[in-house]
Protein backbone atom coordinates (compact mmCIF):
# COMPACT_ATOMS: atom_id res chain seq x y z
CA UNK A 1 0.00 0.00 0.00
CA UNK A 2 1.50 3.40 -0.95
CA UNK A 3 1.98 5.96 1.80
CA UNK A 4 -0.88 8.38 2.38
CA UNK A 5 -0.54 11.63 0.50
CA UNK A 6 -0.36 14.71 2.69
CA UNK A 7 -2.30 17.84 1.90
CA UNK A 8 -0.69 20.90 3.33
CA UNK A 9 -2.04 24.38 3.35
CA UNK A 10 0.37 27.27 3.06
CA UNK A 11 -0.66 29.69 5.74
CA UNK A 12 -0.73 33.27 4.53
CA UNK A 13 0.88 35.53 7.14
CA UNK A 14 -1.11 38.50 8.47
CA UNK A 15 -0.45 41.93 6.99
CA UNK A 16 -0.26 43.64 10.43
CA UNK A 17 -1.90 46.97 9.78
CA UNK A 18 -1.86 49.62 12.51
CA UNK A 19 -5.49 48.72 13.23
CA UNK A 20 -4.54 45.03 13.54
CA UNK A 21 -1.71 45.85 15.97
CA UNK A 22 -3.98 48.00 18.14
CA UNK A 23 -6.73 45.35 18.18
CA UNK A 24 -4.27 42.51 18.90
CA UNK A 25 -2.60 44.44 21.73
CA UNK A 26 -5.94 45.44 23.27
CA UNK A 27 -7.27 41.87 23.13
CA UNK A 28 -4.14 40.32 24.66
CA UNK A 29 -4.09 42.95 27.43
CA UNK A 30 -7.77 42.23 28.15
CA UNK A 31 -7.55 38.42 28.26
CA UNK A 32 -8.99 37.70 24.81
CA UNK A 33 -7.02 34.96 23.08
CA UNK A 34 -7.63 33.88 19.50
CA UNK A 35 -5.68 31.16 17.73
CA UNK A 36 -5.76 28.30 15.22
CA UNK A 37 -6.21 24.60 15.94
CA UNK A 38 -5.66 21.94 13.29
CA UNK A 39 -8.96 20.37 12.31
CA UNK A 40 -7.33 17.58 10.33
CA UNK A 41 -5.26 14.64 11.43
CA UNK A 42 -1.45 14.71 11.48
CA UNK A 43 -1.34 13.60 7.83
CA UNK A 44 -3.37 16.55 6.60
CA UNK A 45 -3.10 20.08 7.98
CA UNK A 46 -5.28 21.71 5.35
CA UNK A 47 -8.22 22.72 7.57
CA UNK A 48 -8.14 24.80 10.75
CA UNK A 49 -10.63 25.80 13.42
CA UNK A 50 -10.30 29.07 15.27
CA UNK A 51 -10.48 28.99 19.06
CA UNK A 52 -11.53 32.13 20.93
CA UNK A 53 -11.13 32.43 24.70
CA UNK A 54 -12.84 35.33 26.48
CA UNK A 55 -12.83 35.53 30.28
CA UNK A 56 -11.85 31.87 30.52
CA UNK A 57 -14.69 30.70 28.26
CA UNK A 58 -13.48 28.91 25.12
CA UNK A 59 -15.42 28.69 21.90
CA UNK A 60 -14.50 27.03 18.63
CA UNK A 61 -15.54 28.24 15.20
CA UNK A 62 -18.27 26.11 13.65
CA UNK A 63 -16.52 26.40 10.31
CA UNK A 64 -12.99 25.41 9.31
CA UNK A 65 -10.65 27.66 7.36
CA UNK A 66 -7.82 26.97 4.94
CA UNK A 67 -4.40 28.60 5.21
CA UNK A 68 -5.30 31.49 2.94
CA UNK A 69 -8.35 32.42 5.05
CA UNK A 70 -6.99 31.66 8.52
CA UNK A 71 -5.09 34.79 9.57
CA UNK A 72 -7.55 37.12 7.85
CA UNK A 73 -10.36 35.62 9.95
CA UNK A 74 -8.28 35.68 13.14
CA UNK A 75 -7.55 39.39 12.73
CA UNK A 76 -11.16 40.06 11.78
CA UNK A 77 -12.09 38.56 15.16
CA UNK A 78 -9.43 40.62 17.01
CA UNK A 79 -10.82 43.78 15.37
CA UNK A 80 -14.39 42.72 16.22
CA UNK A 81 -13.63 42.39 19.95
CA UNK A 82 -11.55 45.58 19.96
CA UNK A 83 -14.24 47.65 18.19
CA UNK A 84 -17.00 46.17 20.35
CA UNK A 85 -15.24 46.96 23.63
CA UNK A 86 -12.98 49.98 23.16
CA UNK A 87 -13.98 53.14 24.93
Amino acid sequence: MPPARRRRSKITPPKWTDEDRAAYKWCINNGIKIGPLAASNDMDNFHWWIDVEVNGVKRRSPKTYNGRELNNKIFELYRFYYDKNKV
